[in-house]
């Protein structure tokens, strides 16, 4: 059996340290890890969101003289302790973050115990290490996701404060994490690989090289160029449409730290490149980034063809970042399948917000994410599924960029048959 991440460091680190722990105190570990991460979950929803609010346990108290007690700061007791405290907010306010501090924590353990069991692989596994490294850009995503789902049903926005660390931590983790990424396998099961962007195929020996990184670098800077605060207003031509695109851009401070952020990563980049043979992760710190691209390019591909069709916003930028931040989570394979497995999701949460309140009408990216999690835990199906179209490798992605600009000039003419008028006989 082939063992991924030969060259990965297993030597004294936090995760090598916790997977020596008995599997009893592991889980309690887990259970532990996952309130306190719910609770950061909770309120990072109302402070991160545009209109941010002070709410929850952990917050100052709204009503002045009022006191908080350890007690108000417990997982889940706290949020019922204040339930008349934010009855102000809707009388069953309390009610979400309080389930979600029921819930989560209870998925998430059980996420544990399935992944450690093998149950995301085809074969057995022996390398433990791998396996909590999966886990670990599991539960950090998951996290992340729960803040920009729930951020994006109150305000229908996804901040770039949720999505830019994110991306970052992903690139991080893809970088000294071994099974950070989805596992891969071949047809008869008998070996196994950490995903990478050639897989099922082997990987390229030129991505080790100079057009690797500058592959890598380009993904980078394109990122970093697509989170400034770009605005392209053409109504009263072009010329001004560059004045106020280049006014926007350096209109507040936000410039700043995308180009310190794209300076790091891009120095990252180098010293992971430069370092390879010592390092090890190379190809999948690239897969990382190349999920970002793959995962965010369909994603704006989507939109910008669906705008020029319908002549609407059919997709917002944050959807996009959102992507971009799940790439780098795992690969540019799932990426795809993320995508396109979202419509079918949003069919079950449109009913169930029908259902509790009357509304059809969501924003993409919970559907974005309830699919994340379904192609995660379903991935053994999805790999032996979508092996051989993944096996097309670039060809596949040309096939995707092709029905992207088909699917605009269907909804264009679409939109020509529905606006003629009709015609009584």
């Amino acid at each position: 059996m082939e063992v991924c991440n030969k060259n990965s460091v297993q030597g004294i680190s936090v995760i090598a340290f916790f997977a020596s722990f008995s599997p009893p105190v592991r889980y309690l570990l887990v259970f532990v890890a996952s309130l306190v991460m719910t609770q950061f979950v909770n309120w990072a929803i109302y402070h991160w969101a545009f209109d941010a609010r002070p709410l929850g346990p952990w917050a100052k108290p709204e009503k002045k003289g009022t006191v908080r007690t350890w007690a108000d700061c417990l997982p889940v007791i706290g949020w019922w302790r204040l339930r008349h405290e934010l009855a102000k907010q809707g009388q069953w306010f309390w009610m979400r973050p309080f389930l979600l501090e029921v819930i989560v924590p209870i998925c998430l353990l059980w996420l544990y115990h399935y992944e450690l069991s093998g149950n995301t692989l085809s074969v057995p596994r022996t390398m433990l290490l791998d396996l909590h490294g999966e886990y670990l850009a599991h539960f950090i995503l998951i996290g992340l996701m729960l803040i920009a789902t729930f951020i994006d049903f109150d305000e229908k926005t996804i901040p770039d404060i949720i999505t830019m660390p994110g991306t970052i931590i992903g690139l991080l983790g893809a970088a000294t994490v071994p099974g950070w990424l989805p596992f891969a396998w071949d047809p008869g099961r008998t070996s196994h690989v950490e995903l990478n962007s050639c897989s099922p195929n082997a990987w390229s020996g030129w991505l080790d090289g100079p057009w690797g990184l500058a592959i890598a670098l380009s993904i980078v800077f394109v990122w970093c160029f697509a989170i400034c605060d770009r605005r392209w207003i053409t109504r009263r031509g072009y010329l001004k449409a560059i004045q106020y695109f280049f006014a926007g851009l350096f209109r507040n401070n936000w410039w700043k730290t995308v180009v310190l952020v794209g300076i790091l990563l891009a120095i990252g980049v180098v010293l992971a490149w430069n370092r390879q043979a010592a390092l090890g992760r190379w190809p999948q710190l690239l897969s990382s980034l190349i999920g970002l691209a793959g995962a965010a390019g369909i994603t704006w591909g989507v939109r910008i063809s669906a705008r020029w069709g319908l002549q609407v916003e059919a997709l917002g930028f944050g959807d996009v970042t959102l992507m971009a931040m799940i790439g780098t989570y795992v690969g540019w394979q799932p990426g795809l399948l993320i995508f396109f497995f979202a419509p079918m999701v949003s069919i079950l949460i449109v009913l169930v917000q029908w259902m509790l309140t009357g509304q059809k009408a969501t924003p993409y990216g919970p559907y974005l994410c309830a699919a994340t999690i379904w192609v995660l835990v379903d991935w053994v199906r999805m790999w032996d599924w979508a092996r051989d179209l993944f096996g097309l490798g670039w060809i596949m992605l040309l096939v995707m960029a092709f029905c992207v600009m088909l699917m605009g000039v269907m909804l264009w003419i679409w939109r020509l048959f529905r606006g003629r008028p009709r015609v009584e006989i």
